[in-house]
């Protein structure tokens, strides 16, 4: 689980970097390029520790072991009415 969770802040670590670099790429005289370098550093790296803390939460709540569960269930209930009566009566199926 602490290999797991290693990589993942890595990860999130090595895309903060990449998401960063542009900002900070911008070359002007004035100094007000700066100011919305510093702003478009503080977005990006929240919106990637947003996204890091997303998927580490996910990966240790189990989301990603078997993610063709939530599909069947979703067909499971698309044969339900609101009743719960079974639909499946209706469907049309040709062998």
């Amino acid at each position: 689980m602490k290999r797991k969770l290693l990589i993942s802040s890595l990860t999130c670590l090595v895309l903060m970097l990449i998401l960063v670099v542009p900002a900070s790429a911008h070359e002007g005289v004035g100094g007000d390029e700066y100011a919305a370098a510093d702003i478009m550093l503080m977005v990006a790296m929240l919106f990637a520790a947003m996204t890091g803390i997303g998927v580490m939460i996910s990966w240790y709540n189990g989301e990603f072991r078997n993610p063709e569960q939530i599909k069947m269930q979703m067909l499971e209930m698309a044969l339900l009415d609101d009743d719960g009566e079974d639909l499946e009566q209706y469907a049309l199926t040709e062998a």
